[in-house]
């Protein structure tokens, strides 16, 4: 399992969010309030009752909580896949992009058609290191 697949696999969005809220003392009535929402909808959101909220209220619960860009990153993944999405934040990245999109089509050709997936893993694994690099 790869590390992406691991952090979605390790909870839920309501899940990461009461952790979260809890960890900063904030009550559910409070947070709803600064997020403008009823207190019984957020509830039914940190219960999974409701989908995850949309990303411009995900930027605002990453202010609230001083999130790190590890824990933003994880809580964008973890909303979307919830809301069975993808990530909510590389849809306009991806349509601005003529080379994404190439790439990602012809990584989705290599693992799903061709049958290479740990090659395709690879050349991904390769690849952040060397955008790592600079």
């Amino acid at each position: 399992m790869n590390k992406e697949a691991s952090i979605i696999s390790s909870g839920k969005f309501g899940e990461f969010i009461t952790a979260k809220r809890k960890a900063e003392a904030i009550s559910l009535r409070k947070l709803a309030e600064l997020l403008n929402f009823s207190p019984a909808y957020w509830s039914d959101i940190e219960k999974g009752r409701r989908n995850p909220p949309n990303y411009n209220k995900l930027e605002e619960i990453a202010k609230i909580f001083a999130l790190s860009e590890a824990e933003i990153n994880q809580m964008i993944d973890l909303a979307s896949y919830d809301r069975n999405e993808i990530p909510m934040d590389l849809p306009e990245y991806i349509k601005s992009s003529e080379l994404v999109r190439q790439a990602l089509r012809k990584a989705r050709q290599m693992a799903v058609i061709e049958g290479k997936s740990e090659l395709v893993e690879q050349a991904w694994r390769d690849f952040l290191r060397a955008l790592e690099a600079g």
